[in-house]
Formats: structure tokens, sequence, C-alpha cells
């Protein structure tokens, strides 16, 4: 647990809802709820965006310019030259989609 200082006038505000660090706390959760949910809105249209390009999912288009020399051979001459940095970000896109949902299902769940 870490302590921090909250100015005098949130304490004031705040006591007349019930407990103070309960009342934090929700306040807290609320405000974390919202800025994940705000990182997860972000990736997920990025990641709809390389989807529409590539026209698939993540994974399979990662499984598919693994083993299809063919198919990556298409993907850099018909849709895109920078589709290997397109991966990389699509990759942080995906991932972090996943991680934030596990950071906003603790939160819930707690």
């Amino acid at each position: 647990m870490v302590n921090i200082a909250i100015h005098q006038k949130y304490i004031q505000a705040l006591q007349v809802f019930g407990d103070l660090q309960e009342t934090i706390e929700q306040a807290l959760q609320r405000y974390a709820v919202e800025r994940i949910t705000e990182k997860i809105v972000k990736l997920s249209e990025r990641e709809k965006a390389y989807q529409a390009q590539y026209g698939m999912k993540y994974p399979l288009f990662e499984k598919k310019i693994a083993e299809d020399y063919d198919f990556a051979t298409h993907v850099e001459k018909d849709i895109a030259l920078t589709w290997e940095l397109d991966l990389a970000d699509w990759e942080f896109c995906y991932k972090g989609i996943q991680d934030w949902t596990r950071k906003l299902t603790t939160i819930l769940m707690t």
C-alpha cells in the first residue's frame, strides 16, 4: 500500500459520502476503469484498421506471414511495403488489448 497526500478540500467534500477510505477507493476504481477503457478503445481502433487493411485478424496474419512465403510476397507486393512495421504495431495493439483487459478485470473483480 502507498500513502498519498490528499488536499483538505477533497477530504471535506468526500467525508459526507461516508467512510473516506472507501469513498476514495471507489473514486480511484472509477477513474482507473475509465482510463483503461479509453486505452482499450484506442488500441482496438488501431487493431481494426489493420484487420481491414490485411483482411484478417492478427493471429491468422501472424501465422500466415511466418509460414507462407507466397502470402508474405503477396502482402509486400500488393498490400503494404511496410507490413513488418505494421505487424509490430499490430502485435502491440493486440497484446495491449489483452493486457489492459486483464488489468481491467482485476480491478472490477476486487
